[in-house]
């Protein structure tokens, strides 16, 4: 029965266990591309978002290190607001958000290169 129903994608924990055709993969890849500089924080944030309803509907998943920076990504865009009209004052901007990303991001990839 198991064989049957094989998962179709497992949990990763690890950027390296990612397949690149995968909306987890294209997660990692908006990381890269936003804390380098070349995205800015709206577009980061709304293809964030879509990205994530994608890998929902693929049944993907992450576990440890990788769950962590996500779930920490996520929390910082929920404390962001795309439209600046629309933002209060405790709300991030755009460049707290670059820095507090950037900071997860790099820890991240840090304790990677460590374990």
């Amino acid at each position: 029965m198991a064989a049957t129903y094989a998962p179709t994608h497992h949990a990763w924990s690890h950027p390296a266990e990612v397949p690149p055709d995968t909306a987890t993969a294209h997660h990692l890849h908006l990381l890269r591309e936003f804390t380098g500089g070349h995205l800015p924080a709206p577009t980061f944030a709304h293809t964030w978002w879509q990205t994530r309803r994608t890998a929902q509907s693929n049944s993907e998943r992450v576990r440890g290190p990788l769950r962590e920076l996500f779930n920490h990504v996520f929390l910082l865009l929920e404390d962001y607001e795309v439209a600046p009209e629309l933002a209060e004052p405790i709300d991030l901007t755009a460049t707290e958000l670059r820095a507090a990303v950037t900071e997860a991001y790099r820890a991240s990839v840090k304790a990677e290169g460590a374990g």
